[in-house]
């Protein structure tokens, strides 16, 4: 199933954004040109309201309106819009020109003009009133109104000169904004097409260098992942090698032994036979337990951690182990801390870890001697084991952590798995390894130091 389309993303996210913004852009530039104009028509109509001022007269000590036919005709001429023109007194008595003109309302000041709005036969109009003084010392109120067809014509078309170009440049940038993701994508893509003809086994790093600065993480990312997985493979064959090589010998042994039984007929000789026999399936045992100890602990990388007291944890195995040493004739003795000596991680991967340097300790000492496992608390948690064997030299202490490597010279059935059960597990717990000789340069001591909580 496919994400989301980042072309869809962009038209939820932003064009009901866009256009919102378009109407409101559209709306507040409506409004404040629609004022402007509206001012310079109301501005033209007391200019029409001045020119009825000019023409008002005084005759026989009565106001009267000097604007013959022709006058009016040129004052009223509009095609579109109607012009009303009146002159009253202050007191509202009709003097000149149309009385369909509404009385003023409230109280207006000499010679200041004004222009409200109202109806004339139920359409809409503008009125400009003003407030003269005449000849005769009188105060007359001239009132020019003018219906509203060619403001609102002029409004609709003022929008839309407003509305169409903004709109125009809004398809214009969206179809830039998708012109650009498509430019933009085309890296991708050309990652995309890079890694479809690639077949499984192919983890050759991408090209960085003409990568785009937003894409190069991405790509140094798939690299480092091209890498780490390239390891993790080579890793697994070469396990998988030394395991086949390793389980060889064993079970051409134990192929040998089966194949001399029958035809010996001496009891004795049947039973070194057996003996034989029985140790080589030992150590055939042994290693495969310990390639599945070393499979899981690979496993277990993404555990959950708990938590876990070394002490008890360490007290366990070396009761498992006890038998093992006494048959064999060695001491093996376990001193816990006086407190508990806690820490996060994986409890089998931590028993693996105790169990291998014990068991390790006990095969290579000879009988009659000691392994001594201790357990520290001092701000971190210390797991020590020492030993009264041969000892480990200098120079093979980098190399005994190595899978499936084995001292040369050393005597014993080690699967030469088990200290690298012991690094690995180590590893994930943060641990640090340390070796050092025994008791008055006697053996090894190996020291496993846990970070603090």
């Amino acid at each position: 199933m496919t994400g989301k389309s980042i072309r869809k993303q962009l038209l939820v996210l932003f064009v009901p954004f866009v256009f919102g913004l378009w109407i409101a852009s559209a709306a507040v530039g409506f409004w404040l040109i629609s004022s402007i104009s509206a001012e310079a028509f109301d501005k033209d109509l007391l200019n029409s309201a001045d020119s009825v001022v000019g023409r008002l007269r005084t005759k026989d000590g009565k106001v009267v309106a000097d604007l013959p036919p022709a006058a009016q005709a040129i004052l009223k001429h509009d095609e579109s819009d109607k012009l009303f023109f009146r002159v009253i007194s202050v007191d509202g008595k009709h003097i000149a020109g149309d009385t369909v003109l509404p009385l003023p309302v409230g109280i207006f000041a000499l010679n200041a003009p004004r222009v409200v709005s109202g109806k004339v036969a139920g359409k809409d109009v503008r009125i400009a009133e003003i407030k003269v003084p005449v000849d005769n010392g009188e105060n007359v109120i001239v009132q020019v109104a003018e219906t509203t067809n060619v403001r609102r014509s002029f409004q609709q078309k003022l929008l839309l000169s407003i509305a169409i170009p903004q709109l125009v440049i809004i398809v214009l940038a969206f179809a830039a904004v998708f012109y650009g993701i498509d430019r933009i994508l085309a890296p991708l893509r050309l990652l995309q097409s890079q890694l479809a003809l690639r077949s499984q086994a192919d983890f050759r790093p991408l090209e960085e260098q003409d990568a785009p600065s937003e894409v190069y993480p991405l790509v140094k990312a798939i690299n480092n992942l091209f890498q780490k997985t390239e390891e993790k493979i080579n890793s697994q064959h070469r396990f998988i090698a030394n395991a086949a090589h390793q389980l060889r010998t064993p079970l051409a042994g134990l192929k040998t032994y089966t194949s001399m039984g029958p035809e010996i007929s001496d009891l004795d000789e049947l039973q070194g036979v057996v003996k034989d026999l029985d140790r080589g399936v030992d150590r055939a045992t042994r290693m495969v337990s310990q390639l599945l100890a070393l499979a899981r602990t690979d496993a277990k990388g993404d555990s959950t951690p708990v938590q876990v007291d070394l002490n008890f944890l360490v007290s366990d195995v070396v009761s498992e182990l006890v038998t093992q040493a006494v048959l064999k004739g060695i001491n093996l003795t376990f001193e816990s801390s006086s407190t508990g000596a806690y820490l996060s991680g994986d409890a089998m991967s931590l028993k693996h870890l105790v169990a291998n340097l014990v068991e390790n300790s006990i095969l290579y000492t000879p009988e009659g001697g000691q392994v001594l496992v201790r357990v520290q608390t001092n701000g971190s948690v210390k797991l020590t084991v020492s030993d009264t064997g041969p000892g480990i030299a200098p120079e093979e202490r980098d190399h005994i952590f190595e899978r499936f490597y084995r001292i040369v010279g050393t005597k014993g059935e080690g699967s030469g798995l088990g200290l690298s059960i012991v690094k690995e597990v180590a590893m994930k717990h943060n641990a640090r390894i340390s070796i050092e000789n025994g008791a008055a340069n006697q053996g090894t001591t190996f020291i496993v130091e846990f970070p603090a909580e």
